[in-house]
């Protein structure tokens, strides 16, 4: 169960607004000791580890975000108020939600870690969070007066009226199905979950002693971690492909994925970005890192 936690909520016409109780969703956060810090373990712009921390720390900004009634949920997280921007990084700092009157210090930050926490780390959950809700209680329903009848605790009424009357918009239906025409197209179904692929590789790091190809890193990422099965067709088809041009060794043992075995059985990079790597990573200046020093690079910016 979660802790019982004392927040402000606050007055949409500008008010002081008033102390509430309620159960937390992040009782890991609330359970640290009095300013206790939560590490986190950043690599490219991203926290990595420990384990599950950088999926705590996503949600304990989801959590700020739908708490103060600042954020216009009908706009991109690019277009929301720097002012409100500002807040969220204050007070991710310096928790402001406590286990009753408990205070905490839950996240150690710095002001290095500003720019991709309000940046890409923010549009994710702001962005996930939305479509967590159009699928949950949106799409479900097919009439105004069930969609409304169905709002997120998250959300005031205000709120979620606004976003309903913003989905039914004849722009965003037809963003809709675009979306889910381009999502049929999608390569493979992925089982990280809210681990990231840049933890994935982490995690691989530590338990080989030695960072995994994007081979390796794909096949982990795309498998039953029970079953060690494919988990679709297509993952299939990509997964035999790189085995059968890896080839065996005369022991019969599967000889390693190299990268430049995963770029040529993947198809063409989405957007110019490597496919697994996370936020904003290039060929180059991923490629290019971990094969010049093998004379390895040939055209990566094709």
């Amino acid at each position: 169960t979660g802790a019982m936690v004392k927040r402000l909520r606050e007055d949409p016409s500008g008010g002081t607004g008033t102390w509430v109780r309620g159960t937390s969703t992040l009782p890991k956060v609330f359970d640290q000791p009095n300013g206790s810090k939560l590490e986190l373990l950043w690599k490219d712009k991203q926290p990595v580890g420990p384990q599950k921390h950088p999926s705590l720390f996503s949600e304990s900004i989801g959590v700020l975000m739908a708490t103060p009634r600042r954020f216009n949920w009908t706009k991109n997280w690019e277009l929301q108020d720097v002012g409100h921007k500002q807040w969220l990084w204050d007070n991710i700092k310096v928790w402001t939600f406590g286990v009753v009157s408990h205070i905490l210090d839950s996240w150690e930050l710095d002001e290095t870690r500003k720019e991709p926490t309000l940046g890409p780390i923010s549009s994710d959950e702001f962005r996930n969070k939305k479509s967590k809700w159009k699928r949950k209680v949106y799409t479900p329903y097919t009439t105004y007066e069930e969609r409304v009848s169905h709002r997120p605790h998250q959300l005031s009424q205000q709120e979620w009226v606004q976003l309903v009357e913003f989905w039914d918009t004849p722009e965003q239906q037809a963003i809709f199905e675009r979306n889910k025409a381009n999502r049929a197209k999608q390569i493979a179904e992925h089982a990280a979950g809210r681990i990231s692929f840049p933890q994935s590789e982490e995690i691989m790091s530590e338990e080989h002693g030695a960072p995994p190809s994007l081979g390796d890193l794909f096949v982990r990422t795309h498998t039953n971690s029970k079953t060690h099965d494919a988990l679709d067709d297509q993952s299939r088809d990509y997964i035999e492909k790189m085995n059968h041009l890896a080839g065996r060794d005369e022991h019969g043992a599967q000889l390693p994925l190299t990268n430049e075995i995963y770029r040529e059985v993947m198809p063409p990079e989405w957007h110019g970005h490597v496919r697994l790597r996370g936020r904003g990573v290039t060929p180059t200046s991923y490629f290019g890192s971990r094969l010049s020093s093998d004379n390895r690079v040939n055209d990566l910016e094709n």
